[in-house]
């Protein structure tokens, strides 16, 4: 019987499971914070090897691929949690975890998700894995941008993970977040901007594009890249000054 019982388990059948809970049942976590938890190892129907258990923070991204966008998943960081051992069994094993999430993690927002996958690299078996989703804030400084870029009557239209083999953020992806300008900017036709974040300060990257048409429009003379840096004595003196500042850096590319 337990012959059988081994070729299932190696099927997937009767095999170890696994399970993650976290210690925040809101799910939400800020930007270089901490996620706590713990692993449930449920042994199957036989004992099996369990090579090691793993944890992802994972996220989608969009690449175009043939002219078609095709949705991928990809990893932003990856943490082992130990060695080798042993699940008996009907048996249980918890193994506690904590982990700080990058600062370049990208936010919960518009099209984006991350969750946490966890997973178990079982010996001559099928992997068990399981995903748990949670919200990321985003950092301390972004946060007073986004509320900066608000105040200034942008609109935020849609965020979203996009392809870019060169990032600097440590994946092949970076999260974009597009802008429609109000009436006080209507000569802009759209904003794009990515973020990448460090512990006290905040490189902004942004794409300027002007409404044009013509041979402004062809050459792509109508966009504009810039690159700043917001620190932490820049918001200090509050989202209205920090709206000041950044409307001012825009005005120079109208």
């Amino acid at each position: 019987m337990s012959f059988f019982k081994n070729v299932l388990a190696s099927i997937g059948v009767g095999a170890a499971t696994v399970n993650t809970i976290l210690d925040n049942t809101s799910g939400e976590v800020r930007a270089g914070g901490e996620v706590c938890g713990r692993v449930v190892v449920t042994g199957g129907d036989v004992p099996q090897e369990i090579n090691a258990v793993y944890l992802y923070l994972t996220t989608s991204y969009i690449r175009e691929v043939d002219d078609k966008k095709i949705r991928e998943n990809g990893t932003i960081s990856r943490f082992a949690l130990n060695e080798a051992f042993t699940i008996q069994a009907n048996t249980t094993r918890e193994i506690p975890f904590s982990f700080m999430i990058p600062y370049t993690t990208p936010i919960s927002a518009g099209g984006t998700q991350v969750w946490v996958k966890t997973g178990l690299d079982i010996a001559s078996a099928l992997d068990a894995a399981d995903h748990d989703y949670i919200k990321v804030l985003p950092h301390p400084i972004v946060a007073n941008i986004l509320d900066a870029m608000a105040l200034l009557g942008f609109r935020l239209r849609q965020v979203e993970c996009e392809y870019a083999p060169r990032s600097r953020m440590g994946f092949p992806f970076v999260q974009e977040f597009e802008f429609k300008p109000g009436r006080e900017f209507r000569g802009l036709d759209e904003l794009e901007v990515a973020f990448f974040p460090h512990e006290d300060h905040v490189e902004v990257f942004m794409e300027i594009d002007r409404k044009s048409s013509g041979i402004m429009k062809l050459l792509d003379l109508d966009e504009t890249r810039i690159r700043f840096t917001i620190r932490e004595e820049d918001v200090s003196r509050g989202n209205e000054a920090l709206a000041e500042h950044i409307s001012q850096l825009i005005r120079r590319y109208m």
